[in-house]
């Protein structure tokens, strides 16, 4: 299996699994399986996503698919199972001196030891048949992951001794026998563990299918993203996941590798860079995106820049660590792999004249990639203008305007460079209120 690359900072930014800058974790989202063993596998999908468009599509098939198969045991029963096959006391061959003597002792003095390994085995006799009752019944049209999990399960079941054991409990009323539990036990805990674990691992699979279905529709994401090998790249009616009703907003790379995002500050560039990135993680973690229809190239790596912290420690500053992480992009994407980059605002930490000539110099940089695409958003309108007529560059902005002394941002996503300046007025207006509160206060 092939991974995405990308890194510490990347997952922060885009607050993957914690709430770094008081945003909900991406995998909030998702994290809502009937076990626990489930959750842990759904969160290594959305920590690890894929760059194998094979096991993303095949991924994307199994969690669309309507007739998902219930779990053969519920959450306290595959709880007690797991706590039972990692029991360690009382593991040994089945002896019929040995059952005799465990039932004399047990006779004599409680052995709390033994209701573990007795529902413990009964447990896995029955996620055996039910198993076998999934398998034997699956549906001709299953999906190819699916497929291959009933195949597993199919080649465990009855390709050992596990196959006996079905067979010997194949009537359910039949009470089983010290000396058949024993025996069982040796099987379940030694001989096939790995064969039960791997069946348990299925059991997983499905539970993160269902959830991942479950959660789609409750959130009616109908979107699964189209999964390519070129670099194409489109989004219609894509939204932050986290932003009550949020404007939908189309957009695609229609010309070049580079994509400059303009607009005034509040207008929502930092949000929609992150919706687009957000919804192309999911779409490599095979899982359903908040979007209503996408065309995804499959990425190596995804790298972004967008809430960089300075340093006391290492003396550095907000600028310095810009630079520093830029160059560590460029590294990344200087070894050949298709990736993301999603630059925020580039060199806020420095005066407006070197903020422009040092974005300038970027974007003369990254021209020479264009087997990456680059996501940036600014405020500096010159340096959007000085690429207006660059073939490897494509613009949009956030609209936002002042109507009737008042700031009007829609959110509305548009193609083109913007023209709006409202910085001035929000400053004046903010701070006159501010003035006006504190006469109100004397």
């Amino acid at each position: 299996m092939v991974y995405l690359d990308t890194d510490k900072q990347t997952c922060a930014d885009l607050s993957i699994t914690e709430s770094v800058y008081d945003e909900q974790p991406l995998c909030s989202l998702f994290l809502k399986t009937e076990t626990k063993q489930g959750k842990s596998l759904m969160l290594e999908w959305i920590m690890y996503p894929l760059s194998d468009w094979e096991t993303i599509c095949k991924r994307q098939k199994a969690i669309d698919w309507e007739f998902l198969p219930d779990l053969p045991l519920n959450e306290e029963e595959l709880d007690f199972i797991e706590y039972y096959l990692g029991y360690r006391d009382q593991i040994r061959r089945n002896n019929i001196l040995f059952t005799c003597a465990g039932l004399i002792d047990r006779l004599v003095r409680y052995d709390p030891n033994r209701y573990v390994i007795c529902r413990g085995v009964k447990l896995v006799i029955l996620m055996l048949h039910r198993l076998e009752e999934w398998v034997t019944g699956a549906r001709s049209d299953m999906p190819k992951l699916l497929k291959e999990a009933a195949c597993t399960v199919r080649s465990i079941l009855h390709g050992s001794e596990l196959e006996e054991v079905l067979e010997q409990t194949s009537d359910e009323k039949a009470r089983l026998s010290i000396y058949a539990i024993d025996k069982y036990d040796y099987l379940f805990r030694s001989t096939r563990l790995l064969s039960v674990k791997e069946l348990l691992s299925i059991i997983y699979l499905l539970d993160v299918c269902r959830t991942a279905h479950r959660v789609a529709k409750e959130k009616k994401l109908n979107c699964t993203p189209k999964m390519v090998q070129a670099m194409e790249f489109s989004v219609e009616g894509v939204v932050h996941p986290f932003v009550k009703n949020a404007q939908r907003n189309n957009w695609d790379m229609f010309q070049g590798n580079i994509s400059l995002f303009t607009g005034s500050n509040m207008a929502g560039k930092s949000t929609t860079l992150k919706a687009l990135t957000l919804a192309v993680w999911l779409a490599h973690c095979g899982l359903p995106v908040f979007a209503e229809s996408m065309t995804c190239p499959v990425y190596e790596g995804i790298y972004t820049s967008i809430n960089l912290p300075d340093s006391l420690r290492d003396g550095r500053s907000h600028f310095m660590a810009e630079v520093l992480r830029i160059k560590e992009i460029l590294i990344k994407v200087g070894s050949g792999k298709k990736c993301l980059v999603v630059l925020d605002e580039m060199f806020r930490g420095t005066n407006a004249k070197d903020a422009f000539e040092a974005s300038v110099a970027v974007n003369e940089l990254l021209r020479d990639f264009p087997h990456c695409h680059f996501l940036i958003s600014t405020h500096i309108l010159e340096y959007a203008k000085a690429f207006e007529h660059d073939c490897s560059c494509c613009f949009y902005y956030m609209e936002a305007e002042i109507k009737e002394d008042n700031f009007v941002c829609p959110h509305r996503l548009l193609k083109g460079i913007s023209e709006a300046r409202v910085g001035y007025w929000i400053v004046k207006k903010l701070l006159n209120m501010h003035e006006l509160e504190i006469e109100k206060a004397r």
